[in-house]
């Protein structure tokens, strides 16, 4: 079963990807939308420190779905919700395609810059990437706050 995506954007194109984090916090990950900029969705931020992370509008499907349920190997479950596009988070560990949740792609671990708590994974494949963010660790915020 390949992973679809529905949305217009995608976070990773061309096969553009890198171990390093960006200078500004923002996986380096291609041309991506602005979060500060043009965006129609509420803000989603660190649930423990606030920082910025993503939009709701920059949602996506994946296998048909934007949310999704899984557990790792030693049973954690977690609700995940995919994003073409976030910001203020850093790749931690190797990338890898062992016990992948979304076949034909690889991932790697992502953590918020601003205090470390793990928020999800960073999938890469052949054909472009999204991050599948825990939606528990996520907070949204009003558009129009500071």
């Amino acid at each position: 079963m390949s992973a679809m995506c529905k949305h217009r954007l995608r976070a990773l194109r061309n096969g553009q990807d890198t171990n390093k984090p960006a200078t500004t916090g923002r996986v380096d990950t291609g041309k991506q939308p602005d979060l500060d900029e043009g965006g129609h969705g509420s803000v989603l931020v660190c649930r423990f420190c606030r920082s910025r992370i993503t939009r709701r509008d920059l949602a996506m499907e994946i296998n048909g779905s934007h949310r999704h349920v899984f557990f790792n190997p030693h049973g954690q479950v977690f609700e995940l919700g995919c994003f073409a596009s976030a910001k203020n988070v850093l790749p931690t560990g190797p990338r890898t395609d062992e016990f992948t949740w979304f076949p034909g792609f690889v991932w790697q671990a992502v953590a918020c810059t601003g205090c470390l708590a793990q928020l999800g994974w960073r999938y890469t494949g052949e054909g472009g990437g999204f991050f599948g963010l825990i939606l528990t660790a996520l907070a949204e915020e009003p558009t129009g706050k500071p």
